[in-house]
């Protein structure tokens, strides 16, 4: 949705394949959201098994970002017969990565990867407004047919600092990749 594009809709989802087959790209890389897939929403769901609107609502969008994902894996599937690259990105203990489109591709010579992203420079507040920034452990997945994308992002903490919690609304701004990220894509891509 922040691309502009929401792939619930066939008209974007069409404008979406329009581009790749037009321009080609040799890496796509996708991030569908993540929410509903969170092992804390199981939490969620054992509180309120008993109301049946919210389960319903849950189911609702559960069903939805399902799409997301299966639209992506489309996406890598057609990268892949094309000779071009994927990177998939989820957190590392989502449920979505035991959906079955997830599991096809791992079938492949694929490989899924763990990344914590405090080895990147992901940062948050470690209380509230104005407090100092402090390293953001986030476990992160990614898949990719490509080993030097794989390579360069498979960093895991030493574990010999402290992290900064995502809880209370600070969450929404570790989506958005740090430049450390970013820079060990690109080298992974042009390796």
């Amino acid at each position: 949705l922040k691309s502009g594009y929401d792939f619930d809709k066939a008209s974007d989802r069409r404008k979406c394949w329009e581009a790749i087959k037009r321009d080609q790209p040799t890496l796509v890389i996708g991030s569908p959201p993540c929410t509903l897939f969170s092992r804390l929403q199981e939490l969620n769901k054992f509180m309120y098994k008993n109301d049946r609107l919210w389960m319903a609502k849950f189911q609702e969008q559960l069903e939805q970002a399902k799409r997301y994902v299966k639209f992506c894996a489309e996406v890598y599937e057609y990268q892949r017969a094309n000779g071009r690259y994927f990177l998939h990105e989820h957190p590392w203990l989502a449920t979505s990565w035991s959906m079955s489109e997830i599991d096809r591709l791992l079938a492949h010579d694929d490989v899924r990867v763990q990344t914590h992203m405090c080895q990147f420079g992901m940062t948050s507040r470690i209380g509230g407004v104005g407090s100092e920034l402090g390293p953001v452990f986030k476990p992160t997945g990614f898949m990719t047919k490509t080993p030097c994308i794989a390579k360069g992002l498979s960093r895991v903490c030493p574990r010999d600092h402290k992290h900064a919690s995502l809880v209370g609304g600070r969450a929404a701004g570790a989506a958005i990749y740090p430049d450390k990220l970013c820079i060990a894509m690109c080298k992974g891509l042009a390796n």
